[in-house]
């Protein structure tokens, strides 16, 4: 007797067609629920929409599909790539059963049979019992150990049950199956074949049968419902996360780096400038599959140093509740500060880091969304004393502290002391060393920066200092939301490194490193940017 896939056993007469009559209500509900959500997002085509995900199939295989960052924390990885590889070999078991069945037993051809059915069984059998290991590691970390950072949602009760139950009910389907029709192969359906000697061995076939239709319908029913609610729930992200980690993955900046709204330089005096925004209505579509894609995971939140120290902040909260208005049906136009959404403070507490982005699994950027909060309470003039004090010691000063530009010159002059040149003294030095406003003006960080000229005066390193001509790269304005101070600050310091022909600069502050590194190249600065590390 050839190993061989019997579909629908136990079962009436017609069920096969019955089943799909049953799914049609559910896969149309599904099919209403993904336009929907398409629409709310704003995609204009499916086109569109295509288009982006090709761009970034590699990102997708790569963070979504290998779960790359989710696996780099070991329970909540493993955890999660039991469950995931467990769903999607189920959905491919499924599927390869519909194939066999309606398709090619039609045609009179079989798939499922011999040696292949047989290593189908194993392998269903084993992916199986990894899903519910997967599960089991999920209800230790919500409901025994009580990670403080899981939240405990109805939804995610509900969807986590209905896991459990299609898991644990394909398994009493096997076995009763086993009980009533054995079969000689049976053994590579092991885990249904020690369910079935373990507890339904000894009983009579007909209640065993009709048990099997009961849980067989139930389990389908439940199943299809769980496919039906996908776009409604939180299991929605299995979709949501894939296509954020391709559309937006391509187009991200170099972590630390912020968008350039436009060129000062190249604006046109009577145009409205508009920076950030104050309601969801204002974003584009793949910043609101961004805000979608969101699995309320806390792993922004514990990364967030703002959040440990206790300020208003946390980039999970912030995701979560733009989340929400995203999906409320007035919720787009609303503005996320006069409804009291999100709190000022909230947006002001970022230390802009980036620990957010990368701790975050699917490739959200939490900070880019507060930033841009930011610059629109900047536009408006939403600035306490302290902020505005500090922009106009920019302005006036070159400097955030507001210190005179005697300090920088007595600085200056301690280096020289010390043997260090600057560049007008030794116009063919290798690189230029920039000082940062820290270092020139608070007494540790004089100490600091001593000490690297000191290293590298040591070290032979062929360098020298702008001297008085340094000015602040514009990093604090920018951080802060004011992007016309930046960019004239910017556009400044650019035009004195090019006129010195400079190539090549080391820096000690991380903030310089950055701004001079990946800010000033959308204008037109290409540098060799070292930290004094690298040197």
């Amino acid at each position: 007797m050839e190993p061989i896939r019997e579909t629908y056993i136990l079962l009436p007469p017609g069920t096969d067609f019955l089943m799909y009559l049953v799914l049609v209500p559910f896969a149309l509900v599904f099919v209403f629920g993904v336009v929907y959500r398409l629409r709310r997002l704003g995609v204009r085509s499916v086109g569109e929409l295509l288009n982006s995900v090709f761009r970034g199939v590699g990102y997708m295989a790569r963070y979504g599909l290998l779960q790359r960052k989710v696996v780099s924390e070991h329970l909540a990885g493993v955890m999660h790539l039991l469950i995931y590889t467990g769903i999607i070999a189920l959905f491919i078991g499924t599927t390869l059963v519909f194939i066999d069945h309606d398709i090619l037993r039609v045609l009179g051809l079989r798939l499922l049979r011999g040696d292949f059915y047989l290593g189908f069984e194993f392998v269903l059998d084993v992916m199986g019992v990894a899903f519910l290991l997967g599960l089991a590691l999920l209800i230790y970390r919500r409901f025994i150990r009580h990670e403080p950072r899981l939240r405990n949602r109805l939804e995610y009760s509900m969807a986590l049950a209905g896991l459990l139950f299609i898991g644990l009910s394909g398994y009493v389907l096997e076995a009763i199956r086993l009980t009533v029709e054995p079969r000689p192969w049976s053994g590579y359906s092991f885990v249904g074949k020690a369910v079935s000697t373990a507890f339904f061995v000894n009983l009579p076939t007909e209640p065993l049968t009709l048990l099997y239709r009961g849980i067989w319908w139930s389990h389908a029913v439940v199943a299809f419902a769980m496919v039906a609610v996908l776009p409604y729930s939180p299991l929605g992200h299995i979709f949501s996360t894939l296509l954020n980690i391709a559309v937006n993955a391509p187009r991200q900046l170099p972590l630390g780096k912020m968008k350039t709204p436009f060129r000062i330089d190249e604006l046109d005096p009577s145009a409205d400038i508009k920076l950030g925004f104050r309601s969801l209505a204002e974003l584009g579509w793949m910043e609101k599959l961004g805000l979608d894609a969101c699995t309320d995971c806390g792993r922004c939140e514990a990364a967030c140093p703002a959040h440990a120290a206790g300020t208003p902040l946390s980039p999970r909260d912030i995701m979560q509740k733009l989340r929400r208005q995203l999906w409320r049906s007035d919720g787009l136009d609303e503005d996320v500060f006069a409804s009291g959404l999100i709190d000022e403070e909230e947006v002001w507490a970022c230390t802009t880091c980036s620990a957010c982005i990368e701790a975050c699994p699917v490739l959200i950027r939490p900070m880019d969304y507060i930033l841009e909060m930011r610059r629109a309470l900047t536009l408006e003039g939403k600035l306490d004393k302290r902020k505005t004090a500090m922009l106009t010691n920019l302005s006036r000063y070159g400097n955030p502290y507001g210190f005179d530009q005697s300090e920088k010159q007595k600085f200056f002059e301690e280096l020289a002391e010390m043997g260090v040149q600057t560049l007008e003294e030794k116009p063919d030095a290798e690189y230029v060393y920039w000082i940062g406003c820290a270092s020139i003006y608070d007494a540790r960080g004089r100490e600091i920066a001593k000490s690297v000229a000191k290293i590298l005066l040591k070290a032979g390193v062929s360098f020298a200092v702008l001297g008085v001509e340094e000015t602040c790269t514009g990093d604090p304005a920018r951080r802060i939301g004011e992007e016309g101070r930046f960019q004239e600050l910017a556009l400044q310091n650019i035009e004195t490194l090019k006129q010195k022909s400079v190539k090549k600069i080391i820096v000690n502050c991380p903030h310089c490193f950055n701004t001079l590194k990946k800010e000033y190249r959308d204008f037109g600065l290409e540098l060799e940017v070292k930290h004094h590390s690298q040197v």
